[in-house]
């Protein structure tokens, strides 16, 4: 008896799911000096894959839960992989809003996606104040402002770093599936 049709869709989905999850903790545990010394994560540049796949969004959200274990415990693990879930289908949704408003009032001269990316670095750069308040929390000595600011910086670059990786890949293979 062959499987299902959606046997099968579940399967690969879960296997996809597993594959960006691992990548997410792979890049991140094999990097660990950036990871965990300056807080440098190169695999937080596959919150852009969010952008192409919600499925992608559970993969990230796993694979930060699994590897802030190593950063600051428990309560890291709960807040940040919460808020990796909201500020990626947060981010992902006012890049489609926004792409859509644009693309009804004006001819786009570049690549809609590249929009896209750009909105979700900056919202999810800026949704930093969730782990700066866990280090607050862990650390009463720690200053919440440069924190914060340190952490958005950081973002921002590990999710630009992320963008000039995964656009030239997008190009040639299909991330939505």
């Amino acid at each position: 008896m062959k499987p299902s049709n959606y046997s099968k869709n579940t399967s690969q989905e879960v296997v996809l799911t597993a594959i960006v999850a691992a990548l997410y903790i792979v890049l991140t545990l094999v990097l660990a000096p950036l990871s965990f010394g300056i807080g440098l994560r190169i695999s937080e540049g596959l919150n852009l894959l969010a952008l192409y796949n919600k499925r992608h969004i559970w993969a990230i959200t796993i694979g930060v839960f699994l590897v802030n274990y190593f950063a600051y415990g428990v309560l890291d693990m709960i807040v940040g992989s919460l808020s990796t879930l909201i500020f990626l289908y947060l981010g992902r949704w006012i890049a489609d809003k926004v792409v859509d408003q644009i693309a009804k009032r004006h001819t786009l001269s570049i690549d809609p996606m590249i929009i896209k990316y750009i909105i979700i670095t900056v919202v999810f750069s800026l949704s930093m104040f969730t782990i700066a308040l866990v280090v607050l929390f862990l650390d009463a000595a720690a200053a919440f402002w440069p924190t914060y600011v340190s952490m958005v910086f950081i973002e921002l670059l590990s999710m630009g770093i992320g963008g000039f990786i995964i656009y030239p890949l997008s190009k040639r293979i299909d991330l939505t599936k």
